[in-house]
């Protein structure tokens, strides 16, 4: 058996005893998480802000070490580091085969780890082992001497920040970022802000109403834009020398309004990124269709392909390119998980091990 901690209820986690994992086939491995962290989902689910039913199993970014290997396992072996992605995917049927893990056909399609449909399969890493089915296609090897508080978060949220503007940036050097975070937690939209600066963006607004994230996104070299005395729309006149608008713009918080302005506020062959189209549950948003076709524009949103891009987010961590730590608001141990995730956060590390 084995403590595998529980999302209950709104406010309520609790540790729960449950049956250790064993190998499903030969393709997959179980290994142990030792370093988790949140993803700004989990901050929504736990605040009852998503429609989700406990018991749920918690945590789908993390790494952790490999404990028991399929025999058809070639690129792993016990006592291996790696980080696992936060989707389940093959890595064989079409969408897989083009990139789109996040859109394997070979599980339903909210299968992930903690919160898919089903998760009490695939289990939560806040606990002391899970299954990693297709492990050849699904693991990540963790770089020799990388530092897991830095990179667990490479799973999910640090690897979707990169998404939103890293393949956009290789396209448009130099180019202007506009991030709108808005919405609690916001990590996603900070690391998006970041990595901006880290990729040399000429110019990176970051706009929130928490003065918390408003100090970290300046802390991490972005321009703070403070909504609470301003808004996304007087950024219009000032854009002049910027031939319009802002080549990325960054959709963090799920605002209807918010998004609308963003894509006035997107340049001339630009791209508009939402990465909280969770918020959007249950609601429509008029686009301006006109406008986004007459400036050449491109719209991104969707859950992010993790399998298919981490490599160049880790490596770009591992060589210290990009510190992701600013956003972390807390690290700590395993057993003291409950107490910080029911607090308010941006981004908790849970560490089974110093």
């Amino acid at each position: 058996m084995q403590n595998q901690l529980n999302f209950m209820g709104k406010g309520k986690l609790e540790w729960r005893e449950v049956p250790l994992p064993s190998l499903p086939d030969d393709d997959a491995v179980i290994v142990r998480p030792l370093t988790v962290t949140t993803c700004d989902f989990d901050g929504l689910v736990i605040q009852g802000l998503v429609p989700i039913k406990g018991p749920k199993p918690f945590g789908h970014e993390g790494e952790g070490v490999i404990t028991n290997v399929g025999d058809n396992v070639k690129r792993f072996k016990i006592g291996d580091r790696v980080v696992m992605p936060w989707k389940i995917a093959c890595g064989h049927c079409t969408p897989c085969g083009r990139g789109h893990t996040a859109q394997c056909e070979s599980v339903p399609p909210e299968d992930c780890y903690s919160w898919g449909e089903n998760a009490n399969i695939w289990g939560g890493f806040v606990s002391d082992g899970v299954i990693v089915p297709w492990a050849d296609h699904m693991l990540t090897h963790m770089p020799e001497g990388a530092d897991p508080i830095l990179i667990a978060g490479v799973a999910d949220n640090i690897t979707d920040g990169w998404r939103a503007v890293g393949p956009h940036l290789k396209e448009r050097p130099g180019g202007t970022v506009l991030v709108a975070a808005i919405a609690a937690p916001g990590s996603i939209a900070l690391y998006a802000a970041g990595w901006a600066v880290a990729l040399g963006a000429k110019r990176v607004v970051y706009a929130d109403y928490d003065q918390g994230r408003l100090e970290c996104a300046a802390q991490m070299g972005a321009e703070p834009m403070d909504l609470n005395t301003s808004s996304l729309r007087s950024l219009k006149p000032h854009l002049g020398s910027m031939k319009g608008g802002f080549d990325i713009t960054v959709d963090g918080g799920g605002n209807p309004a918010a998004l609308t302005e963003l894509i006035y506020l997107t340049a001339r062959a630009g791209v508009c990124v939402s990465t909280g189209g969770l918020m959007y549950y249950g609601n429509e948003v008029p686009f301006p269709v006109f406008d986004m076709y007459r400036k050449s524009m491109s719209f991104h949103t969707g859950w992010v392909h993790t399998q298919m891009i981490i490599d160049e987010p880790l490596a770009l961590i591992h060589e210290g390119v990009f510190d992701p730590s600013p956003v972390t608001t807390v690290v700590v141990d395993w057993e003291d998980a409950i107490d910080p995730l029911l607090a308010p956060f941006t981004k908790v590390i849970i560490r089974r091990d110093k």
